[in-house]
């Protein structure tokens, strides 16, 4: 899971510690702060663990910049899944603050690369917490603000077309891409038919695991109306650490829970899903080594699985 060592795509805010009393302070004025440390992990927002005489909490900072759904999200599922409780939120200076319940565990991407492959128990809470998300009625996202896409049968070939794109990926690999996707026009549309409230950033990266074992889901920011196939695409984008076992479980748990049952070709659908991801990330023109070479690997072993 080499997106563990992706580059951010921006900085961390600087903070000072004047800055963090105040803002606890309103939270709670009998709260110390003892230190706080930057959590590294993370492309976007910024991440601290703040010590306090209360016990430790985490802090959460955004640019108010694009689109960022955390807040209403957040309560759309969290009576509903495990979420780390928010505590305190405020906007301030073009920056959303986030007080959150500190979780002390490790991320469940961390889980499955020490041992080298995915826990049943934890994946199951995974199915069941994904079948939850998806069954969230559609009247109750109408606030969550959109991404401004075109037609998904279009995405591929956008990307595609893009000149930076182009320039990451050598001429024989785009053009394998495209014979692929001329070729599965028929899971485009396919795809188009599983539309749900989705997490949009469903990697193992944004799932802690707590001492219980019990799974907690972040990173809420992306969370929109799109395709359900998409957020189980990014949870099994690294599949050498899954097996088919894994894949049976979590069709069995997530149709136990779930409105909209999986179709029975779900692990290649939400594959070829999971495709324009890179080809998608690829097209910033940010200086991004790890994170580049990593997204063009996922985009030859899913052409190596339909033998491209």
């Amino acid at each position: 899971m080499l997106d563990l060592e992706w580059e951010r795509s921006i900085p961390v805010i600087d903070v000072k510690l004047e800055e963090l009393k105040n803002i606890f302070a309103e939270y709670d004025k009998e709260i110390s702060i003892i230190g706080f440390s930057t959590i590294p992990l993370g492309c976007r927002n910024s991440n601290f663990v703040v010590n306090t005489n209360k016990g430790k909490y985490l802090l959460r900072l955004a640019n108010i910049s694009g689109i960022n759904n955390e807040m209403l999200a957040y309560e759309l599922v969290q009576d509903k899944i495990n979420v780390p409780r928010l505590l305190y939120y405020i906007t301030r200076n073009g920056v959303e603050i986030f007080i959150y319940q500190y979780i002390s565990g490790v991320s469940m991407q961390k889980h499955i690369i020490e041992y080298n492959q995915c826990d049943r128990a934890l994946l199951e809470q995974v199915a069941r917490a994904a079948a939850i998300i998806h069954n969230t009625a559609k009247e109750k996202t109408k606030s969550l603000s959109e991404f401004d896409l075109p037609p998904f049968k279009m995405w591929y070939q956008y990307f595609l077309e893009n000149p930076i794109v182009r320039t990451q990926l050598d001429t024989e690999l785009c053009e394998r891409i495209q014979r692929l996707v001329l070729d599965k026009q028929e899971l485009i549309t396919e795809i188009d038919k599983y539309q749900s409230f989705i997490h949009c950033d469903f990697r193992p990266a944004n799932m802690l695991v707590d001492e219980n074992k019990q799974v907690f889901f972040v990173d809420w920011e992306a969370a929109c109306m799109g395709h359900s196939l998409a957020d189980i695409g990014q949870f099994f984008r690294y599949r050498s650490f899954f097996k088919d076992t894994h894949y049976r479980l979590f069709e069995k748990v997530y149709n136990t829970f779930a409105i909209g049952k999986l179709p029975e070709n779900w692990v290649e659908l939400s594959l070829f899903r999971d495709l324009v991801n890179p080809l998608q990330l690829l097209s910033s023109n940010q200086e991004a080594t790890y994170r580049n070479s990593d997204l063009i690997n996922i985009i030859k072993r899913t052409l190596a699985y339909w033998d491209y």
